[in-house]
């Protein structure tokens, strides 16, 4: 093999064109346009999960960290960091000359008081703090965090993006308080300019952005704004998005149905782009009160789906889902399992009938919100209602806009159960799936003690150990109900330029050639 390698590039050269083709250099200016999902229901990323929140915000807020192209945890707003007693100090050095959008300089003061409000308003915020003794601004450009143990988690925490620990103005913090911030600013390379709901959220470059010096890497490293604006635009039925990216109205859009992928491949102008893994479809039960609070009716719910015409409904070409107990997925060969596999896709609704009567389930019907929004979400819970409908269930689906689901799911007297997806998550230890404080309120004090020791270990075998135990839980409790992993598609005019198909999608480093 020494040989043959190169031996094997002399040919290569030798064959080669004389004069090869140059890649487009990057260019700046020009509008983005993104067909997205619906309308978010806040720009306030500290206080939801939901998705499409972040794919806007996160081009306006940044955080201490973020991932690499490895999902790895690297420095974003921090310069650099040590780690003291043990494990549990954490002394934070931040970058000097960081501009807010209102021209202010990022310091200690703001980070102290947006970490703080994270803390106490986000999911994961709420279980990271659970070791967190206190944080402090030592000096203008130093953040002390002192832990209660030591952490095998807390970059990754400080770097997940999803209702992550992004930066505010300290002023914009104290002002709101818990309530939602009204004034949208951040440090990132895009600036808020307005939000006309039903229309666009805008955001501009921010001319004053203070980038990182280091190269490019996953979401890390310098990020540039190419494009003039960007425009979110709100675009609920599934065909008119797809039908805009082929007439150039849109460059990017989401959330495409699967089954259109081939017709895709010969679409001119148009590129499908395949985002695996994006997820896995799960009903989300309400633990807190109502019928769902019963475990046996939940067993029940689990026990009678057949998952694969539920995912075959959703996301129709095989290529786009798997069935799989994993709570993470085979992608994370560090954590994925399959304990307590064989509670997953039981299939067995003679089984379903026992448990009902035992639970005194007399047909009361179960409240079950979803969204054509999402159309897989919609398809999964047509089919999961049929399933469960001939096992002895009665099934009241309720189909409403993706942002009056969000707000609707925080109100635990309105419903039983609620579509959702479970997203790519780099760090269980801070999974909104077995989250307490998220909607759903699935509190299990054994699960809780797992999730705490996760939190708190820094060996890796002992975190897969106490990973596997929390998803044995999860299918002997039924904390959630997992349909199945499902694979995004994207479809993305050919003049986008140093797009990557990610569930998080950036824009920045992003052009368009012309």
């Amino acid at each position: 093999m020494r040989l043959t390698i190169p031996a094997l590039a002399i040919v290569l050269a030798l064959v080669a064109p004389a004069v090869a083709q140059q890649p487009e250099q990057p260019r700046a200016g020009g509008v983005f346009r993104v067909a997205m999902i619906g309308e978010p229901p806040t720009l306030d990323l500290h206080t939801t999960t939901a998705v499409i929140v972040q794919q806007i915000t996160w081009h306006v807020y940044e955080s201490l960290y973020t991932y690499d192209r490895s999902y790895n945890a690297i420095p974003l707003l921090v310069d650099a960091h040590t780690v003291s007693e043990g494990g549990r100090t954490y002394t934070f050095r931040l970058r000097r000359g960081v501009k807010f959008h209102n021209g202010k300089e990022l310091t200690s003061a703001d980070v102290v008081a947006s970490l703080k409000r994270w803390g106490r308003l986000a999911t994961p915020g709420k279980q990271f703090w659970k070791n967190v003794e206190g944080v402090e601004a030592k000096d203008p450009y130093t953040v002390v965090m002192y832990l209660k143990d030591s952490s095998g988690a807390l970059l990754m925490g400080l770097a997940r993006p999803n209702n992550g620990a992004v930066i505010y103005p300290k002023e914009i913090v104290d002002a709101a308080g818990d309530n939602p911030v009204k004034d949208y600013v951040g440090t990132g390379p895009y600036r808020f300019v307005e939000h006309k709901p039903d229309r666009h959220v805008r955001v501009a470059r921010f001319k004053d952005y203070v980038a990182r010096t280091d190269a490019p890497d996953g979401f890390g490293g310098r990020r540039t704004a190419y494009v003039d604006e960007i425009l979110f635009i709100p675009v609920p039925d599934v065909a008119v998005r797809l039908a805009g990216v082929e007439t150039g109205e849109y460059h990017v859009a989401l959330q495409i149905q699967q089954d259109q992928y081939e017709r895709m491949k010969t679409l001119p102008g148009v590129v499908p782009a395949i985002i695996k893994p994006e997820g896995w479809s799960t009903a989300v039960l309400n633990h807190k009160q109502g019928l769902m609070a019963d475990k046996r009716i939940r067993q029940a719910f689990q026990t009678a789906l057949d998952m694969e015409p539920v995912m075959a409904a959703g996301f129709g070409n095989k290529e786009f889902y798997r069935l799989d107990p994993g709570l993470s997925f085979p992608e994370q060969p560090q954590w994925h399992s399959r304990a307590a596999g064989d509670l997953y896709n039981q299939k067995n609704p003679a089984r379903t009938k026992k448990l009902l009567e035992a639970a005194g389930y007399t047909g009361q019907p179960v409240r079950w919100i979803t969204t054509k929004e999402y159309q897989w979400m919609y398809k999964n819970a047509l089919v999961a209602k049929q399933q469960l409908e001939a096992a002895g269930f009665k099934i009241d689906l309720q189909v409403v806009d993706w942002a009056t689901l969000v707000q609707r799911r925080n109100k635990p007297e309105v419903w039983d159960v609620f579509s959702t997806g479970i997203t790519f998550n780099p760090e269980p230890a801070f999974s909104t799936a077995v989250s307490c404080n998220w909607p759903g309120w699935w509190c299990h004090e054994a699960k809780e003690q797992w999730m705490d020791a996760l939190a708190r270990e820094a060996d890796p075998r002992k975190r897969r150990a106490m990973w596997e135990k929390v998803q044995t839980i999860f299918y002997e409790d039924v904390g959630r109900v997992k349909f199945g992993d499902f694979f995004g598609l994207l479809a993305v005019r050919k003049e986008v330029q140093g797009f990557r198909a990610t569930n998080e999608l950036n824009l920045w480093n992003v052009w368009l050639s012309k």
